[in-house]
């Protein structure tokens, strides 16, 4: 078993939204990345997507709106917020700061590792963010990618 650093691992681009995500664990019965989103990036919340999993956020780095359902949450650093089936999620980052959070999410989008992920990705055509890409994107995070 081997540990994955965040500063080497390779990410995604959500859609066309300013939020970039990195797969870091991918099991049988979960899957879990680190999020970011710099200055003015949005994640619209995604209904049909929020049938499909039950999710748990950690916040890292810098500051969210966080759009559940109907309802706005503010997501600093430290703050966790548990994410029910069927509740649609999304973000928005309206500071001058790239924030960056952890997501998991249950059951997982698909069956594989990550590196099953990242080789279909790239057979459909999607744009895969080498480490070094996906940092200049970022920016300074302010805490240890390690």
């Amino acid at each position: 078993m081997e540990a994955l650093a965040v500063r080497d691992a390779s990410g995604f681009q959500h859609a066309n939204d300013r939020y970039y995500y990195r797969p870091l664990v991918s099991g049988d019965e979960l899957f879990t990345y680190v999020a970011h989103v710099p200055p003015g990036g949005v994640m619209p919340p995604d209904p049909e997507e929020a049938q499909l999993f039950e999710l748990s956020l950690f916040m890292l780095d810098g500051e969210l709106s966080g759009i559940l359902g109907t309802d706005e949450v503010a997501l600093r650093p430290g703050d966790a917020l548990h994410i029910p089936r069927g509740a649609a999620f999304g973000v928005r980052n309206e500071t001058d700061r790239t924030a960056s959070f952890v997501l998991s999410f249950a059951p997982p989008p698909r069956p594989g590792g990550i590196t099953q992920m990242l080789q279909a990705a790239r057979e459909k055509g999607r744009r895969v963010y080498e480490p070094a890409e996906l940092a200049s994107i970022i920016g300074e995070t302010g805490f240890p990618l390690r």
